[in-house]
């Protein structure tokens, strides 16, 4: 693999170990900080102009308090790759 793949990959592994983990902080540690979260409004939003900004500009406390929040209160039933 290339250096490029080796990167993806591990990124890759490093998010699901966070999922199977439910650890937050790992979780937000594949996610730029210039990235905003855009979010469709339907299944049927195929347009990103009409997408809401549920997460927005990254924010790692704001965001690590929403992953946390969804750990808490939701089960993984699978996470197969």
């Amino acid at each position: 693999m290339t250096k490029e793949e080796l990167e993806i990959t591990e990124i890759i592994n490093r998010e699901t170990r966070a999922w199977d983990t439910q650890d937050v902080n790992l979780l937000i540690s594949i996610f730029h900080p210039d990235m905003v979260w855009p979010w469709p409004r339907t299944t049927q939003s195929h347009d990103p102009m009409d997408w809401e900004m549920v997460l927005g500009k990254f924010d790692k406390e704001r965001w690590c308090k929403g992953w946390q929040d969804l750990f808490d209160n939701s089960r993984l039933a699978a996470n197969g790759r």
